[in-house]
């Protein structure tokens, strides 16, 4: 009977880890990454700002919020999306983790998903 126990509960554990596991977000690899750009997308930026992005094949990038608009380029470096505007976030190469969790693409203070 103590060993029925012990597998009993050895499996609730395991079940219960991968339940929590799944709960997590989830990093996208490089390859992910590749599949996801280039795209159209909604984006929100230090949850405020909103916009859309068009991310194209060729590494361009044409961003448009309301009265304003900006293009730049984005590019893969690793499992990192890289992204640099002309004038907005003053020009600096951002690259982080893109990570996904409840239906939206978490990146350094921006959350945006596919449309």
């Amino acid at each position: 009977m103590n060993k029925l126990l012990v597998v009993s509960l050895a499996t609730f554990l395991a079940v219960t880890a991968q339940s929590a596991r799944s709960d997590e977000p989830i990093v996208l690899s490089q390859a992910e990454l590749g599949e996801l750009f280039p795209g159209k997308f909604h984006a929100v930026v230090n949850s405020m700002v909103t916009l859309d992005i068009s991310a194209k094949r060729d590494g361009v990038l044409v961003g448009q919020m309301a009265g304003d608009s900006d293009q730049g380029r984005w590019s893969l470096k690793g499992n990192k999306l890289c992204v640099v505007w002309s004038s907005w976030m003053d020009g600096k190469v951002s690259c982080s983790r893109v990570k996904e969790a409840d239906g939206w693409y978490h990146g350094i203070g921006v959350k945006f998903r596919k449309i």
